[in-house]
């Protein structure tokens, strides 16, 4: 089974106007998201392509309400990079299915067959695009919007759609994209409405870093709910997680603390300084793992997402981090996005030497596997 290394690309430098120290850097990296972000082309381009420089295989645009466009920022990012897939958040209720489509089949050929799409619900900002609509209702229309939005993409003549939410006349794409039938399309479980969404629509279902017990169970509701609706195509895994990753296990942890440091001081700062009403992102977020062990398994730290909105977190060499991703290989999953930053050539050498590991540790087993098929 191959395996696919994911980045999040983001839209500006990290601190601004806090301090340059590294730690502090890496703190805000850590620390969730963001209430004001900018677009600065040259970072989003350098930081492209430094992914793709260091091994990884795709990076996803993240999608906020008041974020810079994903679409424009995928576009981009894979004008700057040879090699990387380029993945858009993307969330029904802001645009047109079929225009939305015909933006991703455009973006799909003019990368030559590069783009993806991850399409979320946006549970906690959505009302500032004007989408007012509850929870119950947002899956509900999220069904025509994906039946729309394949269509647009495979149709061969244009078609009509009447719905509860939208109703298309002559809906086509003069331009198809390169990847057939069409280009990867991801949508993140946990719920079962949306368990049972991914499983008639996606290539991919997306979950949140968790414990191997915890991702194997929604692993086998996902396969349960597939196999009862007779699903026939393969469906595949992909989950979310931060990495910090040193020379030595003592290395990364001695890093891991200072960087929960930082986050904890950074928060201090956003508290005094922001201007009154603005809205915090972390707030309303549940906080994961509160209860529980501070590692899980054995090397994934629960301690920033205890503070933060962030993803649980591997900490370790570079052969510890790789032996922990890789048993959730043997779950079946095979695309992880392995967020980090690295501000000093020792720790991106670790980061590169993360991910050497991995493909290697894959393509071993796909020799593996593929010998003892030809048995």
């Amino acid at each position: 089974m191959s395996i696919e290394l994911r980045s999040w690309i983001n839209f500006q430098p990290y601190l601004h106007g806090l301090s340059t120290r590294g730690i502090a850097r890496q703190a805000e990296y850590f620390s969730g998201d963001q209430l004001v972000v900018s677009a600065d082309p040259d970072h989003i381009a350098t930081e492209a392509r430094e992914y793709e420089a260091s091994g990884y295989d795709s990076s996803i645009v993240p999608q906020s309400a008041s974020w810079p466009d994903a679409w424009s920022t995928v576009t981009w990012a894979l004008a700057h990079t040879q090699r990387l897939k380029v993945i858009a958040a993307h969330r029904p209720g802001v645009t047109q299915p079929a225009a939305a489509a015909r933006t991703f089949a455009t973006v799909d050929r003019l990368s030559k067959g590069r783009a993806g799409v991850h399409v979320i619900m946006g549970h906690f900002d959505r009302q500032a695009d004007g989408d007012q609509l509850d929870q119950g209702a947002v899956y509900a229309r999220a069904e025509e919007y994906l039946e729309i939005f394949d269509r647009t993409l495979r149709e061969p003549e244009p078609f009509d759609f009447s719905g509860d939410f939208y109703t298309v006349r002559g809906a086509w794409s003069g331009v198809r994209p390169l990847q057939q039938p069409r280009p990867v399309l991801s949508l993140p479980v946990g719920s079962e409405q949306s368990i049972g969404l991914a499983a008639r629509h996606a290539d991919v279902f997306a979950l949140r870093g968790q414990s191997l017990a915890e991702a194997q169970e929604l692993i086998g509701r996902v396969s349960v709910e597939a196999q009862r609706i007779g699903r026939e195509r393969e469906l595949r895994a992909w989950a979310n997680f931060n990495v910090i990753v040193d020379t030595t296990d003592d290395d990364a942890w001695r890093r891991a603390r200072q960087i929960e440091a930082g986050v904890i001081e950074l928060a201090d700062h956003r508290r005094r300084t922001k201007p009154r009403h603005t809205p915090d992102f972390n707030e309303g977020r549940p906080v994961r793992h509160s209860d529980g062990p501070e590692v899980l398994d054995r090397a994934l730290w629960t301690g920033l997402s205890r503070l933060t909105s962030t993803e649980l977190t591997f900490v370790g060499s570079p052969t510890t981090v790789a032996d922990a991703i890789l048993d959730y290989h043997d779950l079946g999953i095979e695309i992880f996005t392995l967020g980090s930053h690295v501000t000093n050539p020792v720790e991106e050498e670790a980061r590169r030497e993360l991910l050497r590991l991995l493909h290697e540790a894959a393509e071993a087993r796909d020799r593996v596997g593929a010998f003892a098929g030809s048995r």
